[in-house]
């Protein structure tokens, strides 16, 4: 879907445009920052975000604090939010070890770390600072070996970089966008959205939230589980 196509589609929904009608060129330029506006909105909301991105980055034996953004020492897309870190130990190439980093706050840094500078194989801690526009993320102890981090993060959806270029979104993303823009563009053009519309774009973002939900599992001892994983099925009272 090109961004003229989306902002001609919400538009017809709030009445603005009729069938076979063309907005102005100024009203679809203001649209498609709207519209932008409005997907870079959703790519903090958790139930939004579709899938996590496994991206590899060397480490350079020495170095604590790394960049993490565009043209950053981690050069990728700044992500809103870093899920986990993990190491990945390459001792023997042929079956490398991933083990997670312990994520530590802000508060975490200051309190559990009091010297910073302590060295060794690889680390066991990172810290993201959450900087603007690049994050800073620094590994303790700091590694003298390079070792490769993977760095899964929230992955953002696509924004419109023109009116012209076609621009894709997994299933379901499409009702969502049209009608939900609808309901943004509305107040810029001083209308009010049918209520079927705002109900449309309200089920259409819920339909997508409940596709990327995480089930949530309880654990419990190992001794009562009987089972290494923790978890415990208390209606088949079964161990999995």
């Amino acid at each position: 879907m090109t961004g003229q196509d989306l902002i001609s589609s919400s538009l017809r929904l709030i009445g603005v445009l009729a069938s076979g009608e063309t907005a102005q060129a100024s009203d679809v330029n203001d649209a498609l920052v709207i519209g932008n506006q409005m997907i870079d909105s959703w790519s903090i909301e958790h139930l939004n975000i579709f899938t996590l991105s496994r991206t590899t980055f060397s480490l350079v034996p020495g170095t604590q604090t790394y960049t993490c953004g565009t043209g950053g020492t981690f050069n990728m897309a700044r992500p809103a939010r870093i899920d986990y870190v993990s190491i990945l130990i390459l001792n023997n190439p042929a079956q490398p070890l991933e083990l997670p980093l312990e994520m530590y706050n802000d508060d975490e840094w200051q309190q559990k770390i009091p010297i910073k500078a302590v060295t060794t194989t690889y680390p066991t801690v990172v810290y993201d600072d959450g900087s603007f526009p690049l994050r800073n993320l620094s590994f303790w102890p700091v590694p003298t070996v390079a070792n490769q981090v993977i760095i899964g993060s929230w992955t953002a959806l696509n924004q419109f970089p023109d009116l012209f270029t076609d621009v894709t979104f997994p299933p379901g993303y499409l009702k969502a966008l049209r009608y939900n823009l609808a309901v943004d563009l509305a107040p810029e053009f001083g209308v009010s959205p049918r209520p079927e519309v705002v109900a449309q774009a309200l089920s259409s973002k819920a339909a997508i939230k409940s596709v990327n939900i995480e089930p949530v599992y309880s654990r419990c001892d190992n001794a009562i589980a009987d089972s290494r994983s923790g978890r415990w099925n208390f209606y088949t009272g079964e161990s999995k």
